[in-house]
């Protein structure tokens, strides 16, 4: 075998037109297109899960707000009521409807993201009751372009999330 270095094969590549070895013009607009379609799939799916966190995260903080509410309603055996202010800006408080979201106190949740909207809830009194630590049974629902999450309070004062129609993000879809 013939030893080949670098200045040989350099003298041997000849360049003609006919054996030019390169991408039409055709083949560049098709890539193009290519780049461009994957590009849009994946900015669309990416404002998808952006969307879905954000539903996630104010469903959590909700949860987390619940949770703080029923422990201080046993601690102190008081009955805690939640109150629901529905509109923009939407928030949820303990006690009275909160006349203003912009209340000040740890007794209001205010959601982070203005695209998580209330979009429902049970119409009767929900909250918990200090006594055996039981509740008033109901549910919200939270919801975005990415799709709803379900709170659940039964009336033994167990809070569960799940999904409204699918499976969001690992939180599994609600049993009927």
């Amino acid at each position: 075998m013939p030893l080949v270095t670098l200045a040989g094969m350099n003298d041997k590549m000849i360049f003609n037109i006919a054996g030019q070895r390169g991408m039409t013009l055709i083949e560049l607009l098709v890539v193009i297109t290519l780049a461009g379609l994957l590009t849009g799939w994946g900015v669309s799916h990416w404002r998808h899960y952006q969307q879905a966190l954000r539903l996630e995260h104010t469903a959590q903080q909700l949860l987390a707000f619940l949770t703080r509410l029923q422990a201080d309603a046993n601690w102190r055996n008081r009955t805690a009521l939640l109150g629901f202010k529905t509109g923009d800006p939407w928030c949820i408080g303990s006690g009275q409807t909160p006349v203003d979201c912009a209340a000040l106190g740890d007794d209001v949740f205010r959601p982070d993201y203005r695209d998580v909207q209330l979009a429902e809830f049970t119409q009767k009194d929900i909250g918990f009751y200090g006594l055996r630590n039981n509740a008033q049974a109901g549910h919200i629902v939270l919801r975005n372009g990415a799709g709803s999450l379900r709170l659940v309070l039964s009336a033994k004062g167990r809070l569960r999330l799940c999904g409204q129609d699918v499976s969001l993000r690992g939180i599994a879809v609600c049993q009927p």
